[in-house]
């Protein structure tokens, strides 16, 4: 699988909420095929830093730009789709993983070969026949990323990634997030601690933005106040 990932810029971005601010000034830069995690402990914005960066939350302050331009949101939405958000978009329990993958392949119209292949890309192998409640935390996460991932979009979200995870499946879901990220697609997680596996660290609610080895990183933007993404 080759990819032609998606590039995410997000100058000063700022969102609010019922309650206030939700994060603030918000600065990053993600390439296609990189790996970025948004780092922070439980009420701190991660999920709702995925949905502004994906489209599918209204920025009220800066500006983000995909592909080096601004793009409308339904534009984004299509290019950036979610493997896990949550609430909202994980797979249902009460379907069998056959099932899962039928409906995948009618709303995503991918073929078979396609799910068998991004199934075998993250060294997944399961009961076909098996409750999505019945299979390990570690593998219901690697299905939804494979179902995610077997139409080849251009970015992938995925929420919460170590979230019920033993220490032995958190190391096999990063392997594999960052086996897609280098396919080419762009993954955008969240996560409530680092892993080495990442090109980008964004820490909230600080904006520590880690670029890794990338000394030359992203200069700070200024925020451009009521520009919302388009």
């Amino acid at each position: 699988m080759d990819v032609d990932g998606v590039s995410i810029v997000a100058r000063g971005i700022t969102a609010t909420g019922p309650e206030g601010i939700v994060f603030e000034n918000v600065d990053a830069r993600v390439y296609p095929g990189e790996l970025a995690v948004v780092l922070g402990e439980g009420g701190t914005g991660r999920t709702s830093l995925l949905l502004a960066l994906s489209g599918r939350l209204k920025i009220v302050a800066g500006r983000i730009e995909i592909d080096d331009a601004p793009r409308r949101a339904s534009l984004v939405r299509r290019a950036i789709i979610p493997a896990r958000l949550s609430p909202g978009f994980e797979l249902e329990g009460r379907l069998r993983v056959r099932e899962a993958i039928r409906e995948r392949r009618v709303t995503a119209r991918v073929t078979a070969r396609a799910v068998d292949r991004a199934m075998a890309a993250l060294g997944l192998d399961v009961d076909r026949a098996a409750l999505i409640d019945e299979l390990y935390p570690d593998d219901r996460l690697l299905l939804a990323i494979a179902l995610a991932t077997a139409g080849e979009p251009p970015g992938i979200l995925v929420d919460d990634v170590v979230a019920g995870l033993l220490p032995s499946g958190r190391n096999r879901v990063w392997s594999a997030l960052r086996a897609v990220a280098d396919t080419g697609i762009t993954v955008l997680a969240s996560s409530t601690e680092p892993t080495s596996e990442a090109d980008v660290l964004i820490r909230l609610p600080y904006n520590i933005v880690d670029f890794g080895d990338d000394t030359t990183g992203l200069p700070l933007f200024s925020s451009a106040a009521n520009e919302d993404v388009r």
